[in-house]
């Protein structure tokens, strides 16, 4: 009596009980878990690039307000009066006698 219920399956057109295999359910899941991973990943390697960028360039306009200050620095320290001055006061440099100075042709 067992063997007669098991067979007894009801048909209805269109539609059935089959279902799908598993094993192309999982490597559809996979496909779309990895292509996600790929995805999640890409973005946070771009953002992680963003900000590297960025602390680039915030270095880039630190080093040149540097370049800047520098180079006011040294046309201050390279002005003629206080080159003389230096030279008079710490080297014991004057100026030369009208005989001394001999022009070369």
């Amino acid at each position: 009596m067992s063997e007669a219920v098991s067979q007894a399956t009801v048909k209805i057109p269109g539609f059935s009980f089959y279902r799908p295999r598993l094993s192309s359910v999982f490597v559809a899941l996979l496909l779309v878990s990895l292509l996600s991973l790929l995805f999640v990943w890409s973005r946070i390697h771009a953002i992680n690039l963003e900000y590297g960028i960025s602390s680039l360039e915030r270095d880039i306009r630190s080093h040149e307000q540097q370049i800047k200050e520098l180079k006011l620095e040294a046309a201050f320290l390279a002005r003629d009066e206080r080159i003389e001055k230096l030279a008079r006061r710490d080297l014991g440099l004057r100026t030369p006698a009208p005989g001394q100075i001999i022009r070369v042709e």
